[in-house]
Formats: C-alpha cells, sequence, structure tokens
C-alpha cells in the first residue's frame, strides 16, 4: 500500500520554552494521531523540521493548516511523494529538554541517542533529512 508523505521545514513565531514544547508535543500527537497522521517533528533554536505521513488529503489540509498557525511560521515544503509503505508507526517530536522529565512523556524521542531513528526504513526520504537536522541542530 502506498503511503503519502510530506517534509517541511519551518520557523517558531518565538522561541519556545520547555513549558510550550511540552504543550506542543501532547496537543499535536494527539491530533495528528486520531486522524491517522504519522510522523516526526523535530525542534532545535526556533526552527521546526517535520515529517509526515498519511493520506494526501490530510497531509494536505496540514500543510494548509500550518500557513495560518500561531505558533510556526515561514512553513516551507521540502518534499512530498509516496513511499512503499508507512514508516513512522506514531507521531513523536524530539527536542533538547530542559529536564529528565520529558524522556517519560509519551510520543517523545530522544535525538541525542544515536538509535533514535534505527527502527525506521533508512531509505525513507525522511530519515537522512531528520538525522541529518538532528545531527547539526541539536548537539549543543
Amino acid at each position: 500500500m502506498d503511503m503519502n508523505y510530506l517534509i517541511y521545514v519551518s520557523a517558531s513565531s518565538r522561541m519556545l520554552s520547555a513549558d510550550d514544547l511540552k504543550k506542543l508535543l501532547e496537543d499535536t500527537r494527539y491530533q495528528y494521531i486520531s486522524s491517522g497522521i504519522t510522523g516526526m517533528m523535530l525542534y532545535s533554536k526556533g526552527t521546526f523540521f517535520q515529517a509526515l505521513e498519511g493520506e494526501e488529503e490530510q497531509l494536505e489540509r496540514v500543510f494548509e493548516d500550518l500557513q495560518s498557525d500561531d505558533i510556526q511560521k515561514c512553513v516551507i515544503k521540502l518534499k512530498s511523494g509516496k513511499e512503499d509503505c508507512r514508516t513512522f508507526h506514531d507521531w513523536s517530536m524530539g527536542f533538547k529538554p530542559a529536564s529528565e522529565e520529558f524522556s517519560h512523556i509519551n510520543g517523545f524521542v530522544d535525538p541525542f541517542r544515536w538509535d533514535f531513528l534505527t527502527d525506521h526504513d533508512q531509505k525513507h526520504p525522511a530519515v537522512n533529512l531528520l538525522k541529518t537536522f538532528a545531527q547539526h541542530n541539536l548537539q549543543y
């Protein structure tokens, strides 16, 4: 079964606090999973990088909604297309955590772990882009 994907980058409308990131993770995870959308979002120093998978109409709706989002601005689609199957089996978010508490939040992925993407299809266009973003933006 073909799976549609969408990869984009955007800027944060403001710098987000640890509480802002926690709320964003929880709210977005619920919204996407209940809509059948999976993927991964990384955040670093005011920049979002996200890969989403789902039905084409849902992904287009999400991308359209992002154009008027309060948190994200300057949304740029990097790539979209189809893959043979779903790579991301849920939706998760990674960022430099302010404290250890984030490791216990459902949907949080630690981009400092070398294996944070090993469970995903390494041939998917998003996987190398997510790895590169993490390596260059989340180290400090």
